[in-house]
């Protein structure tokens, strides 16, 4: 019998292939009832991913400036994001003094994160403080307005926090990142979050799976040369890749099995 989750991400991938479906071609699609495809499809628009309709459902259609809800992301690549974070985790040290983005990537990097000592952690990602208050690791919020589709903080206070501390190094989410056009996120709120962290950090390291690269979205968070090394799965496009790499970018390409590369070039 297929789990539920897996039987979600079939019905949003058959989904992408169409700009509508009815009930009973995704019932026949993924092999259920039409009363467990309902429930699947309401469960799926409360997460933002879809649009429920008379029958059936549509696939969210996100421009440039609108961003999926927290709760439609987190799904998202979690095998990719997984072996992000193992990598990401790898580069913190004991004794250092981390910021930690918004996002679910750095949500998966707060969980590598729970077993270590002897750090300090600083962030405005609510579901991330919540996974380190019950570790070891000591947790600083940098506060503000409570985004709660987001899962995370943001404004003046937020910026006022960031601005008097300094950092060893910040591990960013990037929604959208190429050669010409660099860092690129979805709303102002969190990428002068974004800029204040990698002013106050002594290196940035960017995590984005293989589906942020080469996207451009509506805000320029920083070009490539603010960022020390990129950090993406091995299903990422040669192409891209190589092309990020010819910008002097240091790109390390995490492997599903949570092995360390050999080689970072």
């Amino acid at each position: 019998m297929m789990l539920p989750e897996e039987r979600k991400k079939r019905i949003l991938a058959f989904l992408t292939q169409s700009e509508f479906a009815n009930v009973e071609s995704l019932s026949t699609a993924v092999n259920a009832s039409p009363a467990t495809i309902r429930r699947d499809l309401d469960e799926l628009a409360a997460r933002g991913a879809i649009t429920r309709t008379r029958g059936g459902a549509s696939l969210v259609s996100f421009g440039f400036g609108h961003e999926p809800p927290y709760l439609a992301r987190v799904n998202d690549q979690p095998v990719e994001k997984r072996a992000l974070a193992h990598l990401a985790s790898a580069l913190v040290h004991e004794g250092e003094v981390i910021a930690l983005d918004v996002g679910s990537t750095a949500f998966e990097l707060a969980k590598a994160l729970r077993n270590r000592r002897n750090l300090t952690v600083f962030t405005a990602n609510l579901a991330a403080a919540q996974v380190l208050i019950q570790s070891e690791v000591s947790v600083i919020m940098v506060g503000g307005a409570v985004r709660k589709k987001e899962m995370s903080t943001a404004g003046p206070l937020a910026m006022q926090t960031i601005t008097q501390f300094h950092f060893d190094k910040f591990f960013m989410g990037a929604a959208g990142i190429t050669a010409a056009d660099g860092v690129t996120d979805f709303g102002m709120e969190d990428v002068e979050l974004k800029k204040a962290f990698i002013a106050r950090s002594k290196e940035t390291i960017a995590m984005a799976d293989h589906t942020k690269l080469g996207r451009v979205l509506l805000v320029t968070t920083c070009p490539l040369s603010a960022v020390h090394r990129l950090i993406t799965d091995a299903n990422a496009d040669a192409l891209q890749v190589g092309a990020l790499r010819q910008t002097g970018l240091e790109i390390i390409l995490a492997k599903p099995d949570g092995a360390l590369p050999e080689n970072r070039n």
